[in-house]
């Protein structure tokens, strides 16, 4: 019987000081949570894509994340209000507005089960400090579009773009004189450049 209660209490001593010491990278992401929960056939596959999102190779999460404006970049990445406050978090944690059926209510994804706590607390780490890897798409120049709340503004900013890593800022897209954006910089939309 003492065995029992010894093995019982290292037990607890074991689970209740376990770290997690994954990576947070786009590339391990993507490769251990992302494409084995999100990109079944069904989903959000090189095959389906639904809604547009793609998760089974870092470069197609990389894509859907930057162009669908899964995470934002807010001033204070390390806030965790505004960590939790992307859409790619909120539809892991709370479900967020349908797009496939306006007004139906929130979904929470994946569909068929809650994703594991620690594969969002990975997530959310990884956004924390910065969404390394996705940060930005590049043009055949080489530069990408950065989208940043500031104070509660937007600003849009043309910046280097190397593998998914928004560099040297080039330019920052005019506002109006009350702050408002004059030209903006999208994956869609002058990327690389403000239009």
């Amino acid at each position: 019987m003492n065995r029992c209660v010894l093995f019982c209490v290292l037990l607890a001593g074991a689970c209740g000081s376990a770290t997690d010491d994954r990576p947070p990278t786009l590339d391990y992401i993507t490769e251990t949570i992302l494409a084995p929960t999100c990109a079944n056939a069904e989903c959000h596959s090189a095959f389906k894509r639904e809604v547009g999102d793609q998760f089974d190779t870092p470069e197609a999460a990389r894509q859907s994340i930057v162009a669908n404006g899964l995470v934002h970049f807010p001033d204070d990445t390390k806030d965790d209000a505004s960590v939790a406050s992307s859409f790619l978090i909120r539809t892991l944690t709370v479900g967020s507005p349908s797009i496939l059926s306006p007004g139906s209510g929130n979904v929470r994804m994946p569909y068929d089960a809650p994703m594991p706590d620690t594969d969002i607390a990975l997530i959310k780490a990884w956004i924390r400090a910065g969404a390394h890897g996705a940060q930005c798409l590049a043009n055949a120049q080489g530069r990408g579009c950065q989208v940043e709340d500031v104070a509660g503004t937007t600003v849009f900013r043309v910046v280097a773009c190397v593998d998914g890593e928004a560099g040297v800022v080039i330019q920052t897209c005019p506002t109006k004189p009350d702050g408002t954006p004059l030209q903006s910089c999208t994956v869609f939309m002058g990327n690389g450049e403000c239009k």
